[in-house]
């Protein structure tokens, strides 16, 4: 069982939870990660989450993302959740963005991390993810647009963030 650490309107730490208690908290109490994937060619990897998934069934999600374990940073839940999800390891994440829900739109802490990779994806965990998607900032804006309910909630607000300010991750 996985365990998450309860903070406050300042992300210190708190309290603990279960992962079965996480719905007695507000999502504002709680740290996630989420990673944008980029190659060369500016394409961003889009999963389609799995229709098993309990949260946003079959919608289109960050490259990786997930929560935060109990005693853990979030630069090493990233790279946790880029093995697990991913199977991508020996790599350099760039942090971009850092998210507080009492200061932003986000509905939780986070931190988006940005990784140029343009290498084949071979391994994905197709429990979590239906399928795996290269789409352009045009493309995703389009869908966005044409479908917001295929979105995970702080989708448009982290990708409005990134395709501000391209110079993060057009270098």
């Amino acid at each position: 069982m996985e365990f998450f650490d309860i903070v406050d309107k300042n992300d210190k730490i708190i309290g603990k939870i279960n992962s079965e208690m996480q719905s007695t908290v507000k999502p504002s109490q709680l740290r996630f990660i989420n990673i944008i994937l980029i190659n060369d060619n500016e394409e961003i990897l889009v999963p389609k989450r799995s229709s098993n998934r309990k949260i946003f069934p079959n919608c289109y999600d960050f490259s990786v993302g997930g929560h935060v374990n109990s005693g853990e940073e979030y630069i090493e839940a990233a790279y946790r959740e880029l093995k697990e999800e991913l199977g991508i390891k020996n790599v350099e994440l760039q942090e971009i963005a850092y998210f507080s829900p009492f200061k932003s739109s986000s509905n939780t802490f986070q931190k988006v991390y940005i990784l140029k990779y343009n290498e084949p994806i071979i391994y994905y965990d197709h429990q979590g993810i239906e399928k795996l998607y290269y789409m352009t900032k045009k493309e995703i804006i389009e869908l966005i647009q044409d479908k917001p309910e295929m979105f995970k909630t702080d989708y448009f607000f982290v990708m409005n963030y990134l395709f501000k300010n391209e110079k993060i991750w057009k270098n």
